[in-house]
């Protein structure tokens, strides 16, 4: 992530750390402009990405966007496994990521609302599933006690909401990719560019129009 970083500022990306959006002003279908704590923020083009907390921020708009938090717990194992090969643990519902300096085992999908509170219970599923896979790893207590804990932002179909908003005519939406954020970012990335510079999309995005029914 730091290289990505550097990577767009030296593009000429300007990232604003820390700012919540306050307030979001429309002007003749248009939002003129956005008010964080520090400043106003006029734009051409908005881009609204804020994974699970896009809801709440499309409702400052009169928009509903249906999402849910899908908490995801993991746990980080700093010390050598063995575990060279990434996997997918199916009957655990989990992944195991081996890393440089840790293995990931992470899983879950609670549906709680935005909190960041540990069920002991979803972390003890994971260290039991690992152990089932892997009988010589046993995560500790101490382990256990480290566990993080994030929110994918979920749709009622599971499908992304990728599209130029039909009610706000410079809003367009990216967000709603529940578990396959890092994965279908750039791709969406893509789709994004292209709708800003009313090119033809890649590839057919109707089933992602962000104010579809269900």
């Amino acid at each position: 992530m730091p290289k990505l970083i550097k990577y767009l500022e030296a593009g000429g990306v300007e990232f604003k750390k820390d700012e919540e959006v306050q307030k979001i002003r429309l002007l003749n279908g248009y939002i003129n402009e956005i008010e964080t704590a520090n400043e106003k923020i006029s734009a051409d083009e908005f881009i609204l990405a804020a994974g699970t907390w896009s809801s709440i921020l499309a409702k400052k708009l009169g928009v509903d966007l249906p999402l849910q938090p899908g908490k995801g717990y993991s746990i980080n194992v700093c010390r050598k496994l063995g575990i060279g090969m990434p996997a997918i643990l199916m009957e655990s519902s989990m992944a195991v990521t081996p890393m440089n300096q840790f293995t990931r085992f992470a899983g879950t999908m609670e549906f709680s609302g935005i909190n960041s509170r540990v069920r002991k219970e979803r972390v003890d599923a994971i260290a039991k599933g690992a152990q089932y896979f892997y009988p010589e790893v046993k995560i500790s207590e101490d382990e256990k006690s480290s566990v993080k804990t994030g929110m994918r932002p979920v749709s009622p179909d599971g499908l992304p909401y990728i599209g130029r908003s039909s009610q706000i005519k410079n809003l367009i939406f990216a967000t709603g990719h529940a578990m396959m954020g890092w994965s279908l970012g750039p791709a969406t990335g893509k789709l994004v560019s292209e709708i800003v510079d009313n090119r033809k999309t890649s590839m057919n995005i109707s089933s992602f129009v962000p104010e579809r029914k269900f």
